[in-house]
């Protein structure tokens, strides 16, 4: 048994001491003489010790409390936090106190650089209902290549954090320094490896929304990010495992040593589509104003919750994809999307490539990308890959889904988890 439960322990004994000696010394109805007050037959000693007992389980429950938030704070390597929070109690018990610092001291200490390679995943909407998705029409096929389930995101985190790897955030990996970046040092326990994760076109299209998605993303009665989702009878519900935001957010709060001090993942918004699953670039009015304001407040707790957010192109047209976008479209791309979408979801300096192409350094239209502000800039890319180059970095995602799960099984085994374990059985075969 830990030092500091056994105080706790020793503390609730002296509560049980006091509560026996308090029965043992006060006379009953029975013994009080039939004319006196009940009340009169409790003494000022009788009445110390009463008050003793009261002041005692109120010291132990508030020790308890902070103990218990100092853990939460140590595992999800707040240290600083904790640290502070136990020094100002220390008076609710000394040893207790200064044992529990030594140990988040000891866990801060045995943090080391960390050298390797960084993994970068990366998703799209979850598949809610796969027997909506996978129901044999031609978006079916497409659904069955580029998405992911819920049943297998959920079942992919547990095997990630046995894995060793721990949330990072993709914002925090490099620092301005005068016109450059500087790449900023990573320290995690020796067995522990960062992971990003990030999830594009987070604008639930409205044609998705009976396909077994998501069809937005909301704010609950308790103030979490949930999703509204239409179910297959056609009614909808709100709910906190509909899309990656709220599940995540729950697998952290539940094990907070998956995610170096709150960290979340990143969130890249196609802006033709509005952001979140409201339209905010097509109505007008009341509706307008009350979905950017909407918008506004579910940017605020994202971000307030560990979540970044990017700019994931507002065209998102095959331009991209083939490389004939002209650098004129570019600057028009850019400029609208820092116009109507910006302003609603706050200032980011993340570019995930629509898909996932990359520029060459020098090509006038990545220059563009950067002049506007983005200095971290994600393609896609099998091999994890990190280059800093003067005012930029460079950063590679591998897609975890039905494609990679049917054509890179033994990569994902290699660096993930086996995926027969992860895969859900509604997934039809990928031909």
């Amino acid at each position: 048994m830990k030092l500091k439960h056994l105080i706790l322990s020793l503390l609730s004994i002296t509560l049980i001491i006091f509560t026996i000696t308090f029965e043992f010394h006060t006379p009953t109805i029975k013994d009080a003489p039939i004319s006196s007050n009940i009340n009169s037959t409790i003494s000022t000693s009788e009445q110390a010790i009463i008050d003793s007992e009261a002041a005692l389980k109120q010291q132990i429950a508030a020790l308890a409390s902070v103990l218990q938030k100092a853990e939460q704070l140590r595992l999800g390597y707040y240290y600083p936090e904790a640290i502070s929070l136990l020094e100002n109690n220390l008076a609710l018990s000394p040893t207790a106190i200064q044992l529990e610092i030594a140990t988040v001291r000891t866990a801060q200490n045995a943090l080391v650089k960390y050298t390797g390679p960084i993994q970068h995943i990366f998703f799209h909407s979850l598949i809610v209902y796969p027997e909506l998705a996978f129901d044999g029409s031609q978006k079916a096929t497409g659904y069955n290549m580029w998405m992911t389930t819920v049943t297998e995101f959920q079942r992919m985190l547990p095997a990630l954090k046995e894995r060793g790897y721990v949330l990072y955030d993709l914002a925090a990996l490099v620092k301005t320094s005068g016109s450059s970046l500087v790449l900023q040092d990573i320290f995690l326990p020796p067995d522990k490896m960062p992971l990003i994760i990030s999830q594009d076109d987070v604008n639930y299209y409205d044609y998705m929304a009976e396909n077994g998605f998501a069809s937005r993303l909301v704010l609950n009665s308790q103030g979490q990010v949930a999703t509204l989702v239409q179910k297959p009878d056609k009614s909808y519900e709100t709910t906190l495992t509909g899309d990656i935001v709220p599940i995540l957010d729950s697998y952290v709060a539940e094990n907070p040593a998956f995610s170096f001090r709150g960290a979340k993942g990143t969130l890249a918004l196609t802006g033709y589509a509005g952001a979140f699953g409201y339209t905010i670039t097509d109505l007008q009015g009341a509706n307008l104003a009350n979905d950017r304001l909407t918008v506004q407040k579910i940017s605020a707790q994202l971000r307030a919750t560990g979540w970044n957010i990017a700019n994931h192109s507002y065209t998102h047209n095959q331009s991209h994809r083939t490389g004939k976008l002209t650098l004129q479209s570019m600057e028009y791309d850019l400029e609208r999307w820092q116009e109507l979408i910006m302003p609603y979801i706050g200032k980011t300096n993340i570019y995930i490539s629509p898909f996932g192409v990359s520029y060459q350094k020098n090509d006038p239209r990545f220059r563009t990308i950067i002049q506007y502000g983005y200095q971290i800039f994600c393609s896609v890319e099998r091999t994890p890959r990190l280059h800093l180059q003067g005012d930029n970095l460079i950063m590679t995602r591998f897609n975890l889904d039905g494609y990679t799960f049917s054509h890179s099984p033994s990569y994902i085994k290699e660096h993930f988890f086996d995926v027969e374990q992860i895969r859900d059985v509604k997934r039809p075969p990928l031909n």
